[in-house]
């Protein structure tokens, strides 16, 4: 198995180290596990009917390497208190190096303090991830790129671009495609997927009203005639994504697809893929997909295991 996990480079498959997998993505975990060739370790992870989490190991881990399986996605907070017990119950059992691969890390979208009075969530969670004796993380798209500037660890940053754009090339094919970013933050992820598709690429300049709702503006650049690809990081509400295809049919576009790493699909988000332009949105398991994302016609799965192991 090749994981970032180490200072000296990767973790080769001779390496002595376990697999611990959290509670929050067990589908994606049992995969990891299956292509990595190793078994997941016996973990006891416990609810108290008050909330609280216990986390002990039945075996002896001493003197081993470990690394934690955890998406931090859907239950944000519930998760990062089951890693933080994670890492602190290995580290008490004696483990050599702790790594943590976290598909999705959640409260990258707090990495600015917008103004004084603003917690600095991202830089915060780096904090605690750090105390509860995690020593190396390897995670997919970011929110933002410096937010493995607030990490006192190496944090080994991929993309699932390959894997998206290798599902999209599959199904559909344009010689007519521009790539569009759903907002000017995206721009140098959208700029990546032009550069791999070789296509010319456009932003959607848009203001957020609040947590739910963005009001579009305008495209910088050209969709007039064209088959779009909608690129993002993340769809949660899918507010944005939803009103930037909306945009482009109103502004000429012919077909409209969609790629995203993180499906939260919260709130009506389902909703809003169904009734939009969006004629097919590739998504990867970084986080969990119910039933309603999985038999929703308009999406298809692409799994990310293979770009962490």
């Amino acid at each position: 198995m090749q994981l970032v996990m180490q200072k000296e480079g990767l973790l080769k498959k001779d390496t002595d180290f376990v697999l611990i997998s959290g509670t929050s993505n067990p589908s994606l975990h049992e995969e990891i596990a299956r292509l990595s060739g190793k078994p997941l370790f016996p973990t006891e992870i416990v609810r108290f009917p008050d909330g609280e989490i216990r986390v002990s190991f039945k075996e002896v881990i001493e003197a081993k390497k470990a690394v934690i399986l955890q998406s931090l996605g859907r239950q944000p907070n519930e998760y990062l208190v089951e890693t933080f017990l994670i890492g602190d119950a290995l580290r008490r059992a004696g483990v050599t190096h702790i790594g943590l691969i976290a598909p999705y890390l959640a409260y990258s979208r707090q990495s600015l303090q917008e103004g004084n009075g603003t917690s600095l969530a991202s830089r915060l969670f780096a904090y605690f991830l750090h105390e509860a004796g995690i020593q190396e993380m390897r995670t997919l798209d970011l929110h933002a790129e410096h937010i493995p500037s607030f990490y006192d660890f190496p944090v080994h940053h991929f993309s699932a671009l390959e894997v998206l754009v290798e599902a999209f090339l599959k199904q559909y094919a344009s010689d007519n495609l521009v790539v569009v970013g759903p907002d000017l933050g995206s721009a140098k992820l959208v700029g990546r997927y032009a550069e791999k598709l070789n296509r010319d690429f456009a932003l959607v300049e848009k203001r957020r009203i609040d947590a739910r709702n963005v009001l579009n503006l305008s495209i910088v650049g050209e969709v007039e005639g064209k088959d779009v690809l909608l690129a993002d990081d993340m769809c949660s509400t899918a507010g944005t994504l939803a009103s930037a295809a909306q945009l482009c049919r109103e502004k000429g576009a012919k077909r409209i697809f969609a790629a995203v790493t993180h499906g939260l699909f919260v709130e009506r988000a389902l909703e809003l893929i169904e009734k939009s332009p969006i004629e097919h949105l590739f998504v990867t398991n970084s986080v969990p997909l119910d039933d309603s994302v999985t038999q929703c016609a308009k999406i298809s799965c692409v799994s990310c295991a293979p770009l962490l192991v």
